[in-house]
C-alpha cells in the first residue's frame, strides 16, 4: 500500500488454485455483474457522442471504461480549461471529481487512497490466521493447506450477497506471507537482520527496525518475541519504530504492541512516509540523523503508483500519459511532452544504465537500433506516431529510495514484493486492475476504472530498483520535496563512482533472491524449515509465492 498506503500488501497470487476463491476472467463464467460495472470489465466499450449529445447533461451514474489504450477516443475539446490536479489536492473530496486532468500516479493514488471514496479506505481487510499460526505438519500437502486457509476465509469474512446497489463488490482480504506463515516467515527475514547486525554494529549500537506499513503488526510481534526468547542482550537494546499512513491502523498497532507487552520498545508514528519530517513523533526522543537501522517493507512497492509514457517512433523522445475525467466522470488518456519533474529524473536515472529490456523504448528492438527504420516505419500509411505498448515507470518506488536517502542514509532496506503477476495489463511493468466477486477475484483490462472499485497493483522490476537504488545512494543527498512532484535532483556522473556517497554504501553488496532462495540462505533447519514442512515433505514457504523476490 503505499506508503501512501502504508499497510502491508497481500500475496494475491497465493490461493490462484484454490477452489474457494479462484482467479477467472468474467468472460469465462456466468457471473450476474451489477450493470455500473459492466463497462470496465467488457470486452470493449467506447461513446462517440455528437456534439449535441455533449453538451447535454448525462446521468452521473453512466461511466465509460475504455478497455483498450486507444488514440481513437473522441477528447472532449474542453479539456483545455480543466483543472490539473494532483492525489494530494483531491484527499478533501468526498466524491470522485470531474472536469479535472491528471498524472496517471496520480490518478491510481486517488483511486487506491483517497480517504473518503479509495479502495483501501473501505473495501480491504488484512487475513488473520489462528493466533498461534496453522499447524503445518498437519496437512497433507500444498493443496490441502490452501483449502483450508480458504475455508477460514470463509469462516472468518464470509462471502457478501450478489445483489444490491454494489452488487457484492467490496471487501477484498489480502493474504500476506507473514501472516500465513506466523511466526517463522519474520523469524527468516529477522535473522537475515541480524546476521547483518552483529556483523556491523553490536554491541556498540542498538538494534533499530523501520517497518513501513505494518498492517495488523504481525512482524513487529512475531520479531520482538522471537528476540526477547533468543537473543535477549539484542532485545535490550532494540527499538522498534513503524511509520504507518492509516490512522486505524495505527491505533491497532500501538494497541497490540502493549498488549503483547512491547509498548516500551514499539514507537507508531502516523504518518504517510512520502510526508515524514524525520521526528519520532509525540514520544519525545531526539533521533540522531546518521543512526544506523534497518529498513522493512513488506508487500509495500507493487501499490505504489506508476506513470505511464509512450515513445515517439520516430524519435525515441518520451510522451507521459494524463487522464482526463469530463463532466459524467468518463476517463480519457492524452500524452504530452515530458514536464513533470518526477518522470524526469526517473528517465534520467535509467539513463545512467547499460541499455537493457528495463531501460530502452518499448517498441521493436530492430527499430530501437535502427533510425533508417524508424522513418521508414512512420512514413507507411496509418502507422502509429508513439508505441503501442505503454511504459508504466516506479515513480512512486523511486520517490521512496530518494526520501530513504535523504531521511535514513544510514539504513540497510529489506523489501520483499512480486516480480511478476498473472492477468496484468499490456505493457511494461503493467498493472493487475481486479476486484472481488462474491467467491471469484475478477480483472480487468484497463486501469481506467471507477475510483474506489479496484485494486491497482504493479510487479517490482527488483534489477532496475536495486540499480536505480545504488544510484541514488551513491549521489548527494538531494533536497527533493516529499511531496509527488520534487523539483530538482543531482545525478553522479557515473552510477559507480562518486565522493558524495552515503559512507560505507560503496562496499555493501544488495542482494535478490528468489522467495525460495531466501528460505533456504536464512531459515534455520530445525527451528524454521522442519517445522513449515507438511506432510508429504515439500516445504510451504517455498512452494507457495514463486513469483515473489527479496531484496537486501
Amino acid at each position: 500500500m503505499t506508503i501512501a498506503s502504508s499497510s502491508s500488501r497481500g500475496a494475491r497470487a497465493l490461493l490462484s488454485r484454490s477452489s474457494k476463491l479462484r482467479s477467472v476472467r468474467i468472460i469465462r463464467q456466468n457471473v450476474d455483474i451489477p450493470p455500473f460495472l459492466l463497462p470496465s470489465l467488457s470486452v470493449r466499450y467506447q461513446s462517440s457522442p455528437s456534439s449535441n449529445e455533449a453538451s447535454k447533461r448525462r446521468d452521473k451514474e453512466r461511466y465509460n471504461y475504455n478497455t483498450d489504450l486507444s488514440f481513437s477516443d473522441n477528447l472532449d475539446p474542453d479539456h483545455v480549461h480543466w483543472r490539473r490536479v494532483t492525489a494530494a489536492e483531491l484527499t478533501s473530496r468526498k466524491e470522485p471529481p470531474t472536469r479535472v486532468k491528471m498524472l496517471v500516479r496520480d490518478f491510481i493514488d486517488d483511486s487506491l487512497y483517497n480517504p473518503h471514496y479509495g479502495y483501501f479506505s473501505k473495501n480491504a481487510t488484512i487475513f488473520t490466521p489462528p493466533k498461534e499460526g496453522f499447524d503445518f505438519s498437519s496437512f497433507a500437502d500444498t493443496a490441502a493447506f490452501q483449502e483450508a486457509v480458504a475455508e477460514r476465509y470463509e469462516k472468518e469474512y464470509g462471502l457478501e450477497p450478489t445483489t444490491g446497489q454494489t452488487g457484492g463488490l467490496g471487501r477484498q482480504v489480502w493474504h500476506t506471507p507473514t501472516e500465513l506463515f506466523k511466526p517463522y516467515y519474520a523469524r527468516t527475514l529477522l535473522t537475515a537482520i541480524l546476521q547483518s547486525y552483529k556483523l556491523n554494529h553490536f554491541p556498540h549500537e542498538p538494534l533499530i527496525i523501520y517497518e513501513i506499513g505494518a498492517g495488523n503488526g504481525s512482524f513487529m510481534i512475531d520479531s520482538l518475541t522471537y528476540l526477547k526468547q533468543n537473543y535477549p542482550e539484542i532485545y535490550e537494546k532494540t527499538e522498534y519504530r513503524i511509520i504507518e499512513i492509516s490512522n486505524s491502523l495505527s491505533k491497532g498497532q500501538r494497541s497490540r504492541a502493549e498488549k503483547e507487552g512491547f509498548g516500551d520498545k514499539v514507537n507508531v508514528i502516523n504518518s504517510d512516509f512520502f510526508k515524514w519530517d524525520g521526528t519520532l513523533g509525540n514520544n519525545g526522543k531526539e533521533r540522531d540523523p546518521n543512526e544506523a537501522c534497518f529498513v522493512v517493507a513488506l508487500e509495500v512497492f507493487d501499490n505504489f503508483a506508476h506513470d505511464m509514457i509512450r515513445y515517439d517512433i520516430s524519435t525515441l523522445t518520451p510522451f507521459q500519459a494524463v487522464v482526463t475525467i469530463d463532466s459524467s466522470g468518463d476517463f480519457s488518456l492524452l500524452y504530452e511532452p515530458i514536464n513533470d519533474s518526477l518522470i524526469r529524473r526517473v528517465l534520467a536515472y535509467k539513463r545512467l544504465l547499460p541499455p537493457s529490456e528495463s531501460t530502452l523504448p518499448t517498441i521493436n528492438k530492430l527499430l530501437n537500433k535502427s533510425f533508417f527504420l524508424r522513418n521508414l516505419y512512420s512514413n507507411l500509411p496509418f502507422s502509429t506516431n508513439l508505441s503501442s505498448i505503454p511504459d508504466f515507470l516506479p515513480t512512486k518506488s523511486i520517490l521512496f529510495l530518494e526520501n530513504l536517502r535523504n531521511k535514513l542514509p544510514n539504513h540497510r532496506l529489506l523489501i520483499s514484493d512480486f516480480d511478476s503477476l498473472p492477468d496484468s495489463l499490456k505493457g511494461r511493468n503493467a498493472p493487475v486492475v481486479q476486484t472481488r466477486y462474491g467467491e471469484s477475484m475478477i480483472p480487468c483490462e484497463t486501469f481506467l476504472v471507477k475510483q474506489g472499485y479496484f485494486d491497482i497493483f504493479f510487479p517490482t522490476d527488483f534489477e532496475l530498483l536495486r540499480d536505480i537504488y545504488s544510484i541514488i545512494m551513491n549521489s548527494p543527498s538531494t533536497t527533493s520535496s516529499a511531496s509527488s512532484t520534487p523539483t530538482s535532483v543531482i545525478l553522479p556522473s557515473s552510477a559507480t563512482s562518486n565522493s558524495s556517497s552515503v559512507k560505507g554504501f560503496k562496499r555493501r553488496q544488495i542482494n535478490i533472491y528468489k522467495h525460495d532462495e531466501f528460505i533456504d540462505k536464512f531459515g534455520d533447519e530445525n527451528e524454521i524449515i522442519k517445522k513449515t514442512n507438511l506432510k508429504d515433505g515439500d516445504n510451504v514457504m517455498k512452494q507457495l509465492y514463486n513469483n515473489a523476490k527479496i531484496m537486501f
